[in-house]
């Protein structure tokens, strides 16, 4: 078998696929520092490429001939943290159909153990004439290679709080380096690393210490997001309450139009 060619985020997240011979496909991601915000919480944002790569490929190999699937919607819901000493991560998916349009699979990340960990939901728009679609299907699997560091450190991602939020409230700026490594297969960033930066950024916003109980991401991908150079995510509390709060996260090109949206949700008291 010849050796992946594929140096995307999904290597350097330690996250690998192996396929059974009916076709199926399972995926593991190692639990470790990578699932880990600056802050040192949990981040269910260290699940949006295990969620985006594994249900967007059960979209993607049953999409019409000829065609190239990207994702347009994207949620995630976080159940309960893996339990203590938790080697990896899995996924189960449910392909749930297509309309002729977009395809829709929805699934659950499991522990090792069986627990459900979290909820997802990806819907892929079917595209014609984007790029060789049977290249990429025999793509074989890729060894991981796991970076070191928390999940900021690994999405090479710098945070900066700015005060011109909403009536002067705290407004988080994360701005991700143009890592070729992070890059989808036509070049630029790819979906599950916007959605992992969203919700570390969104979370970010409510600075003052909240004993999370869960949260939740739900994205939409309006346009593609260049990877030329700095791609900057800027996140925004839209409710920040007693027992909960709720930030909108954007990035936009560089003629100022929105290239992706995000609301992440957080639960706990402060």
């Amino acid at each position: 078998m010849r050796e992946s060619q594929h140096h995307g985020p999904e290597p350097r997240l330690g996250l690998t696929f192996s396929q059974a011979e009916d076709g199926s496909v399972s995926w593991h991601q190692p639990v470790a520092d990578q699932c880990v915000d600056p802050s040192g919480r949990f981040a269910t944002g260290g699940l949006a490429v295990l969620v985006d790569s594994g249900l967007g490929a059960e979209n993607h190999r049953r999409r019409p001939k000829g065609m190239w699937t990207v994702t347009t919607e994207l949620r995630l819901d976080l159940i309960a943290r893996p339990r203590e000493g938790s080697t990896g991560l899995g996924i189960r998916a449910d392909h749930l159909g297509d309309d002729g349009h977009c395809l829709t699979t929805r699934g659950e990340v499991i522990d090792d153990d069986g627990k459900v960990v979290a909820a997802g939901l990806v819907k892929s728009m079917e595209l014609a004439g984007v790029v060789d679609p049977d290249d990429y299907d025999d793509e074989p699997p890729w060894p991981s290679a796991l970076a070191p560091g928390t999940l900021a450190e690994v999405l090479c991602l710098t945070l900066h709080e700015r005060r011109d939020g909403p009536a002067g409230t705290l407004a988080v700026e994360a701005v991700v380096a143009p890592e070729p490594a992070l890059a989808n297969p036509l070049g630029n960033l790819h979906g599950g690393v916007f959605a992992a930066v969203a919700e570390v950024a969104g979370s970010a916003v409510f600075s003052h210490e909240r004993q999370v109980s869960s949260s939740s991401l739900d994205v939409r991908y309006v346009r593609q997001i260049p990877l030329v150079g700095p791609v900057t995510v800027r996140a925004e509390a839209v409710h920040d309450g007693r027992s909960w709060g709720i930030a909108q996260v954007v990035t936009r090109d560089d003629r100022g139009r929105v290239c992706a949206v995000a609301s992440v949700t957080v639960y706990g008291r402060r």
